[in-house]
């Protein structure tokens, strides 16, 4: 996870370093915007590189402010260092910026790709982005490429079936063969199965002993056994012997999923316990399908999470108190939603505020419009009021190059909009 310094989520140097809309809301009229826009481009602020988004969200407000691109340049022309990670956010911003019109990126990123030392990576962002349908870009490019590198260069670059490789290889003869030589060396594994009509055929027992015995297949028969009513889960998830060395067991929380209600009487002593593991379990299990005689539990849940900062696990009492609609959580939750470094979770968050507080949550679904994450925005597009502010941000949305997911999203809530028995006595303010 990031190690970044993160500042205050009230000021616009920490809402930009989450993603947060609220940053683009203010960017024009930010003192000293466009160098905080360029940090978080150069530094890359994402608690979780795997799964949190920026490139769109950073590319939109460059456009936005019209940013010249000397910056980030500088930055990829000066960072010579053997990981590459310093530079990919970079690279992916500039691909995507030339999904809008900033074609002034071509030069930046077509250089890079050409000679700078992580020139794969400047590929990989063009494929993904779909800059190689701009000629600017990609004519010439995969002649400049090959002409650049020798086979063992190509070779620990070329990934068989992704872009631009399998168009470069179309043309270029030595790509081909070293595509042709990847794929035969490739020795081929098992061929993927579904393992489901196996299991079913297992009766328990022997399932049980799957479980007992470890290996690839206690995962599945612990989820099989949940789905067939099975309360020997119950000891599986008691028993330390069984849980990994991170102190989990897989395949359990599935398994508690299909018991549904029935798991709940045992999950409520679990929370209890003492046993982080066995507390953890009980509370993905009433956050799923307790009552609301469980929201202490969750409210405390949501509270010792977030003031921990383990956003993940903030995730489950989040939902939970939404899904029951307790409205004393609102305040942590507009609390988690804007202080939280790990992006991903805004969909929770907002998802938990929702259920507990729709009214309050008219803000921060406003704000989650122009969130980095295409989830909460899609949500954000779901629950938005009917306000002339915030139709005018869906039609642009509806066609936005940089958010491609929400498309959908936004055009269905236009739709249904249009329809409301209100749509021609449109609130002035959001």
């Amino acid at each position: 996870m990031s190690m970044i310094e993160y500042d205050s989520p009230a000021s616009f140097r920490g809402q930009l370093q989450r993603g947060r809309g609220a940053a683009v809301h203010r960017a024009s009229t930010v003192p000293g915007a466009a160098d905080a826009v360029y940090e978080c481009v150069i530094t890359d602020t994402r608690w979780d590189r795997q799964f949190d988004q920026r490139d769109s969200y950073l590319a939109g407000l460059i456009a936005r402010l019209d940013l010249p691109l000397a910056p980030i340049q500088q930055h990829l022309l000066t960072y010579d260092g053997e990981d590459a990670e310093p530079v990919e956010l970079a690279l992916q911003v500039l691909a995507l910026l030339l999904m809008v019109g900033r074609l002034d990126a071509a030069a930046v990123l077509r250089g890079y790709a050409i000679d700078g030392p992580h020139w794969s990576m400047a590929l990989e962002a063009i494929g993904d982005s779909g800059a190689m349908k701009l000629p600017a870009v990609w004519d010439g490019l995969a002649d400049d490429i090959i002409a650049n590198r020798d086979d063992a260069q190509l070779a620990q670059a070329i990934w068989c079936d992704t872009e631009p490789w399998t168009t470069f290889a179309q043309s270029q003869p030595r790509v081909r063969r070293i595509v042709d030589e990847l794929k035969a060396s490739r020795s081929p594994g098992p061929a993927r199965r579904d393992t489901r009509p196996e299991i079913v055929a297992i009766d328990n027992e022997d399932l049980i002993g799957l479980v007992a015995a470890g290996g690839s297949g206690r995962r599945r028969a612990l989820e099989e056994l949940g789905r067939r009513g099975d309360r020997i889960v119950f000891d599986f998830a008691e028993d330390p012997g069984l849980r990994n060395a991170a102190g989990w067991l897989p395949g359990v929380q599935q398994a508690l999923h299909h018991l549904g209600p029935d798991a709940l009487p045992r999950a409520r002593t679990w929370i209890g316990s003492g046993d982080d593991t066995l507390v953890a379990f009980g509370e993905c299990v009433v956050a799923e399908v307790g009552d609301r005689g469980d929201a202490p539990v969750l409210l405390a849940a949501l509270h010792r999470t977030v003031a921990a900062g383990e956003w993940c696990a903030a995730e489950v009492p989040a939902r939970g108190l939404g899904r029951l609609g307790i409205r004393e959580a609102a305040s942590e939750l507009v609390a988690a939603w804007e202080g939280t470094v790990h992006s991903l979770a805004r969909e929770a968050f907002l998802d938990g505020l929702r259920g507990c507080a729709p009214h309050e949550a008219e803000a921060v679904v406003v704000e989650g419009l122009d969130d980095c994450e295409p989830m909460v925005q899609q949500r954000a597009c779901e629950a938005a009021p009917d306000t002339a502010a915030v139709r005018s941000r869906l039609r642009e949305l509806t066609a936005d190059p940089l958010a491609p997911e929400v498309h959908e999203a936004a055009n269905t809530k236009l739709q249904v909009l249009a329809l409301s028995p209100g749509a021609s006595h449109l609130r002035s303010t959001t």
